[in-house]
């Protein structure tokens, strides 16, 4: 995605920064739209700061989340070094230092995950109007390039942070199909939603948008071997499906008018 510039602000060296990007490998975007070039381990401590933003680390958290139990002899001189040179890159300077401890200070708009998860509260309250729900929903994953912290995602503590920005991103897909079921889109979706059961089988919200999105094209038999199938898959799990999936399945055998095809009306 292209990031967009920010008024006000001139490059200058590298370019002073437009985005902290951790949605993907973690890197540095400027005002000219480069990537700053960086170091495994600047990669590294760019990322675990980013987790912890606006918050102070401690250089005794910092080693451990960078080298683990194989520290450097002089790891407290080593990890000044890095700082320093991390420093350097943002600019205007963001890194704060206190008490043994560093800050990686950000606006907002300055780091990508930050920006994801206002847009998916944006999304979320715009839910009663599907354009534009399904609008700041597209703004939102574009941000994605991958996923989250690259190949750092396996490490402690960016494995948390990943997952839990992954149920966000999606929720937010979720709030965009539904939106997009809202303007009777069925058949656009069904695509997606099929896809999306088979990578997140018990994801029983994704189920009910395809059961509801397979009805609303006509396609009433596909929707309830769907419903059969979600059973059958939950059964393992000594589960049963919601009742908001066994109503509409209700609706869709006695034919009621909200499952059939039809045409929005903002």
């Amino acid at each position: 995605m292209e990031v967009p510039s920010v008024p006000g602000r001139a490059a200058d060296g590298h370019g002073k920064l437009v985005m902290i990007r951790v949605l993907g490998p973690v890197d540095l975007v400027t005002v000219s739209g480069s990537r700053v070039p960086q170091s495994r381990v600047g990669r590294k401590l760019l990322g675990a700061l980013a987790i912890s933003a606006n918050h102070l680390v401690s250089s005794e958290q910092l080693a451990q989340i960078i080298w683990g139990e194989k520290r450097p002899p002089s790891w407290a001189n080593t990890l000044q070094t890095y700082i320093y040179r991390l420093r350097r890159l943002l600019e205007p300077p963001r890194i704060i230092t206190e008490d043994h401890s560093y800050g990686l200070m950000v606006s907002p708009d300055e780091l990508d995950a930050l920006v994801f998860e206002r847009g998916a509260g944006e999304a979320a309250d715009l839910r009663l109007d599907p354009p534009a729900c399904a609008a700041t929903c597209k703004d939102a994953l574009a941000l994605w390039r991958g996923v989250p912290f690259g190949e750092f995602a396996d490490e402690d503590p960016y494995r948390l942070e990943a997952m839990r920005l992954d149920e966000i991103r999606l929720f937010v897909m979720e709030l965009e199909l539904e939106a997009e079921l809202a303007m009777g889109h069925s058949e656009m979706v069904v695509g997606a939603l099929e896809a999306l059961v088979e990578e997140y089988p018990y994801r029983e919200r994704i189920w009910f948008l395809l059961v509801r999105a397979l009805s609303l094209c006509g396609r009433r038999v596909e929707a309830i071997r769907a419903v059969t199938r979600l059973r059958g898959i939950l059964a393992f799990a000594g589960l049963e499906p919601t009742l908001d999936l066994l109503q509409l399945e209700d609706e869709i055998i006695t034919e009621s008018p909200h499952v059939r095809p039809h045409l929005y009306q903002p």
